[in-house]
């Protein structure tokens, strides 16, 4: 066998291997999307249908006022009270104090840095 047609039967099965786990990771990603979208449609059939939630009523601050630390904007008291609110519900919910959290040393990329370097396993 040649220099010549050993080079050909290598680059005939290299592309072979190419095309056919390209074909195949199309075919999967249909096969997925269809069981999805029967997943999804199952669900739809199953489940009842979700109405909006209830808006609450206004929350008055002025209890918790005294342990909202200085310079914090009655905008960001708003938006914590909704988020906690929306996590935990009507029960549970009451924001006591709202305070600043220690400032690092550290910029924004080395704290990231750090926490991506130092989570569990």
């Amino acid at each position: 066998m040649s220099f010549e047609q050993k080079v050909q039967i290598a680059l005939t099965v290299l592309l072979t291997g190419i095309v056919i786990v390209f074909v195949m990771l199309i075919f999967l990603t249909y096969v997925i999307k269809g069981y999805g979208a029967i997943v999804s449609s199952i669900e739809a059939k199953i489940s009842p249908k979700k109405t909006a939630p209830a808006v609450p009523s206004p929350v008055s601050f002025a209890s918790a006022a005294s342990a909202i630390q200085e310079g914090i904007p009655d905008e960001v008291v708003a938006a914590i009270s909704a988020a906690v609110y929306m996590m935990y519900g009507a029960s549970g919910s009451t924001v006591t104090s709202i305070h600043r959290a220690a400032q690092s040393n550290r910029s924004a990329w080395g704290m990231a840095g750090m926490m991506e370097n130092t989570r569990p396993f």
